[in-house]
C-alpha cells in the first residue's frame, strides 16, 4: 500500500469494502 492518499470517507468505504473481502477470504481457507 505506498498509495495511501485516501480522503477520511474514501478509506472508510475501502476498510468496510477490505472487512468484507477478509472474510470472504477467511470464509474459502
Amino acid at each position: 500500500m505506498n498509495n495511501i492518499t485516501f480522503n477520511k470517507s474514501d478509506f472508510l468505504g475501502l476498510a468496510s469494502g477490505a472487512t468484507l473481502l477478509t472474510a470472504f477470504i477467511y470464509t474459502l481457507a
